[in-house]
C-alpha cells in the first residue's frame, strides 16, 4: 500500500519500525549507516519510490494478506495506522490495528520474486519469525504502549501459501530497542555524525543528494585501495576473457572438451524475440565429474 504524505514526513523526521532491525543490527538489506542518510539526507519523492520487486509485490499484496487475516481470525481491523512515541523520536506506520483489542497486525510476504530461507519461518502459531520481524513488531508495540502485548505476523510465502505467526511483548526487548534507538538518533543523527565501523549500501549511496562544489577530505590509503582493487579487478577480467579464448581456441570446431576431472561445453544458445531481435549465441559452461567431487572430498 503506497504510504501517505503524513507518513513520509514521519519517515524522515522519527525512527520507524523498518529501521529499527538496521539499527539493531538485524536486517539483512540495510544498516545503521543506511538509516543515518536516510533521516539527513531524505531521498526526493521520486527516489523514495520503492524499486526493488520485493518491496512492490510485498506492498500490492499488502491488502490481500490482511483480507486473509481478517477472515482467518474472525477480527475487524483498522488499516494504515501512524502512531508517534512519547520520546518524539520512535514512530510507526502499522499495517493494521485490531477493533477492541491491544493488539497489532504486521502483515508479510517472502519468497515471491526471489528465494527465501523456509527455516527462517517455523510452525504456525508461533513467533518462529526472522529476527528483523521480531524487532520491527517490537518497535511498534513500544511506540503504541505498555498495553500492547500481542502482534500477529499473517504473512504469504512463495510455494507454501499463508501462515500466521503471534508474537508477545518483551519488556526487556522494548527497553533495548527505546535505548539503542534514542542513542542512535541524539548521537548520530541530531550530531550529524555517521555511524563507526559501518558502511552504507550502494544503494544508499547512490541516492544521497550531493552539495554542489562541495570538496571532502579523504584518507590516501581509501583512494590506494580502490585504485589497486580497480586494477586488479580490471587485470583479472583481461586474464578471464585469455583463458577463455585459449579453452575455446582448443576445442577447435568441436562443441565440446572434456579433461580429467570435467566437461567443457560450447552450446548454441537462443533467444526469442521480445525487446531485442531474436538471435542465437554460443555459452561456454563447465561442469565437473561427479567422482572427481567425491575423490576430492
Amino acid at each position: 500500500m503506497p504510504i501517505t504524505e503524513r507518513q513520509r514526513v514521519m519517515r524522515r523526521k522519527y525512527l520507524g519500525s523498518s529501521d529499527a532491525p538496521a539499527i539493531a543490527g538485524v536486517n539483512p538489506w540495510r544498516n545503521a549507516a543506511d538509516v543515518y542518510w536516510d533521516k539527513i539526507k531524505p531521498p526526493s519523492e521520486r527516489d523514495s519510490e520503492p524499486k526493488n520487486d520485493a518491496i512492490i509485490v510485498g506492498n500490492l499484496c499488502e491488502k490481500a494478506v490482511l483480507d486473509w487475516f481478517e477472515r482467518e481470525a474472525g477480527e475487524k481491523i483498522r488499516r494504515n495506522q501512524s502512531r508517534v512515541h512519547s520520546n518524539k523520536i520512535m514512530a510507526a506506520n502499522i499495517d493494521a490495528l485490531i477493533v477492541g483489542k491491544p493488539e497489532i497486525v504486521e502483515a508479510k510476504t517472502s519468497g515471491i520474486t526471489s528465494y527465501f530461507d523456509k527455516e527462517a519461518w517455523g510452525e504456525p502459531g508461533t513467533d518462529e519469525v526472522p529476527d528483523y520481524v521480531i524487532v520491527q513488531c517490537h518497535h511498534q508495540m513500544a511506540v503504541l504502549g505498555e498495553e500492547y502485548r500481542v502482534a500477529w505476523v499473517p504473512v504469504l510465502l512463495g510455494g507454501v501459501g499463508f501462515r500466521m505467526y503471534r508474537i508477545e511483548r518483551s519488556d526487556q526487548l522494548v527497553g533495548s530497542l527505546e535505548s539503542i534507538e534514542v542513542d542512535f538518533w541524539k548521537s548520530y543523527v541530531e550530531q550529524r555524525k555517521v555511524p563507526p565501523n559501518t558502511l552504507p549500501t550502494i544503494e544508499t549511496i547512490r541516492r544521497i543528494e550531493r552539495t554542489p562544489s562541495k570538496v571532502a577530505s579523504v584518507a590516501d590509503a581509501l583512494v590506494e585501495n580502490w585504485l589497486k582493487t580497480r586494477e586488479l579487478a580490471s587485470t583479472a577480467e583481461k586474464e578471464k576473457k585469455e583463458a577463455q579464448r585459449a579453452l575455446l581456441a582448443a576445442l577447435e570446431d568441436a562443441e565440446a572438451g572434456e579433461c580429467s576431472f570435467g566437461t567443457v561445453t560450447y552450446f548454441e544458445q537462443s533467444m526469442k524475440e521480445r525487446v531485442i531481435p531474436a538471435c542465437s549465441y554460443r555459452v561456454a559452461r563447465f561442469k565437473q565429474n561427479k567422482n572427481y567431487k567425491e575423490a576430492a572430498a
